[in-house]
């Protein structure tokens, strides 16, 4: 088997609700640290378990606007993240693919910023993720509803049976 090798990220798009808010801005997607228990085995063993850390995700806004502003709030939101990617396939063809990531998030910083005469401005929203799900070249490739009970990777649930003896 011979795996494709990914290229660069040509394009991006946030929408918050349904609306546009952010183009070719630097999206950070949610880092998945799972808790883990430490058995012993021949050594040491840590298994990791369905129950994640904080999920977190960033986005770089490039300048105070309405699509600055419309992500701002101390209530949940939805939000989807659009890239594309080109993809060296191991056919030789080079081919863009989608990526959606699809968010149910709270702002928990909204950057001060640096103002300085004939320069822009940047800054890092960070928002507490209660809801990440991400499709790879249209495949749902991960499912993480921290309120709901869903740890879903590649299909598999992998919280359906807790739920089940419950």
């Amino acid at each position: 088997m011979t795996l494709d090798k990914m290229g660069v990220v040509l394009a991006d798009k946030v929408l918050c609700g349904n609306d546009v808010v952010a183009e070719d801005v630097t999206i950070a997607l949610p880092d998945i640290t799972f808790k883990t228990a430490e058995v012993q085995g021949l050594g040491t063993i840590n298994v990791p378990s369905i129950l994640t850390d904080p999920l977190q995700s960033t986005v770089t806004a490039v300048g105070m606007d309405k699509g600055f502003f419309k992500m701002l709030g101390l209530e949940s939101k939805t939000f989807e993240y659009r890239f594309a990617k080109n993809v060296l396939e191991s056919s030789g063809t080079v081919a863009a693919k989608g990526y959606k990531a699809f968010l149910t998030a709270m702002p928990s910083t909204i950057p001060g910023g640096s103002v300085e005469p004939g320069n822009g401005w940047t800054g890092d929203i960070t928002f507490e993720v209660t809801r990440y799900q991400l499709y790879a070249d249209g495949v749902e490739k991960i499912l993480i509803d921290k309120l709901k009970g869903i740890c879903k990777i590649n299909g598999k649930d992998y919280a359906k049976d807790i739920k089940s003896l419950l």
